[in-house]
């Protein structure tokens, strides 16, 4: 005998959107809400125009900071009064403050390394291939872009006379830890704050986010390794280079969801972007 089982609003969702992956947006958004596990919510993807305006915004940055190095602009002066009266402040901080500016350097190194692997295994493990995706090619793409550019603009790190921490010698612009700490506490706050139901714990994440890319990139100030603009422009870079990978990965897996399930039902509607 057939019994009517109830079916759960969310759960009909998620089966109509395998099914019909045409849906709008703001259904397909709320269809990953129910998904386990530590998820992409699919904004970018639906959204792409954020993307859009995460690279166009972050290249603005990153430009007017290019710009101004290889013209000699305004900006030079500043960085040079900055980096002095930061050193200045380094140089009389207490051993405590120093050692926690100088552990900056190896979070946003080797801790942001440590991260990545750590994500990468857990995505492979649950087979989230396009979260995994993002990952392999935020991080790769991160280091080689860096290497790049840096090289291209070789700026000399700035130098005095007694170092807080050590001397660096590879180029300075931009900074690579700060490009890479938008795009891996980005990516942490992106997966996380979905998962939280209360506003509050969704500030939380976002604000922590947010203090621990300026932590990184002030640290690398404060130990004399790189101006102000080195900064700013690795995190105009990262902006971009996070905008442009994680949306693109999402709309590829978006259309690879809709390439699936017109294989089974036939239609050739093609999936909505909105905005």
């Amino acid at each position: 005998m057939a019994t009517n089982t109830p079916v759960n609003s969310n759960t009909r969702l998620v089966a109509d959107r395998s099914e019909h992956p045409w849906l709008s947006s703001t259904a397909y958004l709320n269809s990953l809400r129910v998904r386990p596990g530590l998820r992409a919510p699919g904004l970018l993807g639906a959204y792409p125009i954020i993307g859009l305006l995460m690279l166009l915004i972050g290249l603005v940055i990153f430009g007017i900071m290019a710009i101004d190095l290889v013209t000699n602009g305004p900006l030079l002066a500043i960085d040079q009064q900055v980096a002095d009266s930061v050193h200045s402040t380094a140089l009389q901080s207490p051993p405590f403050l120093r050692d926690l500016m100088i552990f900056g350097f190896y979070l946003g190194e080797h801790g942001i390394i440590l991260i990545g692997a750590l994500l990468l295994i857990y995505f492979v493990v649950k087979r989230f291939w396009a979260e995994a995706s993002m990952v392999v090619i935020a991080w790769a793409g991160e280091g080689s872009l860096w290497l790049y550019l840096s090289a291209y603009f070789n700026r000399p790190r700035p130098a005095f006379d007694a170092a807080v921490w050590h001397t660096m010698h590879s180029p300075g612009f931009p900074s690579g830890h700060s490009l890479s700490s938008v795009m891996c506490f980005g990516l942490l706050a992106y997966l996380i704050v979905p998962t939280l139901r209360n506003a509050f714990g969704k500030a939380v994440i976002i604000i922590v986010a947010i203090a621990i890319m300026l932590y990184i990139g002030y640290s690398r100030i404060f130990v004399g390794d790189h101006y102000l603009t080195d900064v700013l422009g690795g995190y105009g870079l990262g902006i971009a280079w996070s905008g442009l990978v994680y949306t693109a990965v999402e709309r590829f897996a978006r259309y690879r969801r809709w390439r699936t399930a017109q294989h089974k039902s036939g239609s050739m509607a093609p999936p909505a972007a909105a905005g």
